[in-house]
C-alpha cells in the first residue's frame, strides 16, 4: 500500500505495482468499493493520474452521478459512435483487420464503388435495417443491368455474386462496429444476402479435353494446363511459382512446393507483388506425377531462367505474369474446344481435387493438396469420390450374382427350345 506510514487514504487504496525483475515501480493501480458494493480499479502509469481518478470517482458519488465505470466507458463508446459516419468507420475497421493485400484491395474498391457513395454520409449509428435493405435492393438491380449489357442480355449473368460481395463487406464492417460496443447489433439482416450458389457449375475435365486446352495454350502458358490439373493449385499458386520450387530431380518423386500466391490488383501503385499463400494451409508440398516432369523440364528450358528466383512462368519481363494474360489465352483456348465454352480456369483446379478424390484420397489428403484449412470444402470431393467407389464396388459385387443370372438365363432358353423342338 503506498502512503506514509500511518496515513490511510480516506477514499480508495492505491498499489504500486512492481517489475519482478527489477523491483521497480512501474504502474499504480488504483481500487475502490462503489455504491453497488462491487470493487471497481484501474491501472494507470504515474501514481499522480491514478489519485485523479479516485478523486473524480469520489466526487460522482457525492453527487449522485455514478454509474460503473464499465457503463460510462460504454457510453462513451457509443457516443463517438453516433459522431461517427459509415465511411468513417469502414476505413478505421479495413485499417485494423489483417487482410492479405488483394483481399484489403477488393474492400476499398467495394467499399469506394459500391457502398460509400450511398450509404457513407449516414451516422453509423444512424443506420438502420431498411437502410441497408433498401440499398441492396437497389445494388442488385443495378448489378443485374450491368450483367446483362456486358453479357449482352444473358439470363444466367444476373450479378448475384457482385452483390453478394459487397454485401459481405458490409455486414464484415458492421459486425466489427458491434465487436467494438459502437452498435448494439447489426443493420445487416437482409434475408439470404449471405447465401449464395454460383451460376457456374465446376466442371471436371476429361484427359482429353486436358491436352486439347493445353496444346491450344501459347507455348509459354502450354505447361501450366496439365501442371494445374493434376496437383490443384490456384491461379495465383500458379504465377508465384519459382524454379526453386520445383523438384525435378527424380520423376517418381517430383514436387511442386508453394510458398507464395499473386493476385491482379493495384495498390499503392503495385502489381502483382507475391504474397503469403491464401491460408496458413496453403503452404504445401504438392505430388507431381511423373508423366509431367519432362513437359516441365522442356517448359523450364525455352521459358524459364536459369537463377532459382526465376518465375517458371514469366511476365514479358521476367517478372510475375499478369493474371488478365492468362486468362485472355485461355478464353481463346476454351472456345475451341467442343462444349468448353464457359469453362473456366478454377476448373482445373476442380478437376485435380475430383480426380484424387475418384483415386481415394481421404479427406485430409484432399485438404494437404488442395491447401484447405476448413474440410467443408473438401467434403464435396471426398463424397463424390465416395459415391463413385460404392458405386463401383456395388458393380464388382453384382458381378458373381450377373453371372449367374445369365446362366440361368441361358440354360431356361436352352429348355425352352428343347421343348420347341420336341413338339
Amino acid at each position: 500500500m503506498a502512503g506514509k506510514p500511518g496515513r490511510k487514504r480516506v477514499f480508495g487504496e492505491l498499489e504500486a505495482r512492481k517489475s519482478a525483475d527489477t523491483q521497480r515501480i512501474v504502474s499504480w493501480r488504483a481500487r475502490y468499493r462503489g455504491p453497488d458494493l462491487a470493487r471497481h480499479s484501474r491501472t494507470f502509469g504515474d501514481k499522480m493520474a491514478a489519485e485523479a481518478w479516485l478523486n473524480a470517482e469520489r466526487l460522482l458519488i457525492e453527487r449522485d452521478d455514478w454509474t460503473p465505470p464499465r457503463v460510462r466507458e460504454a457510453e462513451a463508446r457509443r457516443a463517438r459512435g453516433r459522431a461517427l459516419t459509415l465511411a468513417e468507420w469502414a476505413r478505421r475497421s479495413v485499417d485494423g483487420k489483417t487482410l492479405r493485400p488483394s483481399t484489403r484491395y477488393r474492400y476499398e474498391r467495394i467499399l469506394a464503388t459500391r457502398i460509400l457513395p450511398e450509404l457513407g454520409d449516414v451516422p453509423l449509428a444512424q443506420l438502420t435495417r431498411l437502410d441497408v435493405t433498401d440499398w441492396y435492393t437497389r445494388l442488385r438491380a443495378q448489378l443485374a443491368r450491368e450483367a446483362r449489357a456486358r453479357t449482352r442480355g444473358s439470363e444466367t449473368h444476373d450479378g448475384r455474386g457482385a452483390a453478394f460481395v459487397a454485401y459481405q463487406v458490409l455486414s464484415s464492417i458492421l459486425a466489427d462496429a458491434v465487436d467494438h460496443e459502437l452498435l448494439d447489433a447489426s443493420p445487416a439482416k437482409v434475408k439470404g444476402a449471405l447465401n449464395y450458389d454460383p451460376v457456374h457449375q465446376p466442371v471436371v475435365l476429361t484427359p482429353d479435353q486436358m491436352w486439347q486446352l493445353s496444346d491450344l495454350m501459347p507455348g509459354y502458358l502450354a505447361a501450366l494446363v496439365p501442371l494445374a490439373a493434376v496437383t490443384g493449385l490456384r491461379n495465383g499458386e500458379l504465377r508465384a511459382l519459382q524454379r526453386r520450387h520445383l523438384r525435378l530431380d527424380d520423376p517418381w518423386g517430383a514436387t511442386v512446393a508453394v510458398r507464395g500466391s499473386t493476385s491482379n490488383y493495384k495498390h499503392a501503385g503495385r502489381y502483382n507483388e507475391i504474397g503469403e499463400p491464401k491460408t496458413k494451409a496453403g503452404r504445401r508440398d504438392v505430388a507431381v506425377p511423373s508423366f509431367v516432369v519432362p513437359i516441365l523440364r522442356e517448359h523450364l528450358a525455352a521459358y524459364g531462367g536459369p537463377d532459382p528466383e526465376a518465375m517458371v512462368f514469366p511476365g514479358r519481363r521476367g517478372g510475375v505474369l499478369d493474371a488478365s494474360v492468362v486468362q485472355r489465352s485461355w478464353h481463346q483456348a476454351r472456345r475451341q474446344v467442343e462444349g468448353l465454352d464457359n469453362i473456366h480456369l478454377h476448373d482445373l483446379r476442380h478437376t485435380a481435387l475430383t480426380w484424387a478424390a475418384r483415386s481415394g484420397a481421404t479427406l485430409a489428403e484432399l485438404m494437404t493438396i488442395a491447401g484447405h484449412s476448413n474440410p467443408t470444402v473438401a467434403l464435396r470431393y471426398q463424397h463424390a469420390g465416395q459415391d463413385e467407389r460404392m458405386h463401383a464396388i456395388a458393380e464388382r459385387i453384382g458381378e458373381a450374382f450377373h453371372d449367374e443370372l445369365a446362366a440361368r438365363r441361358a440354360r431356361r432358353a436352352g429348355d425352352r427350345g428343347g421343348e420347341t423342338g420336341l413338339g
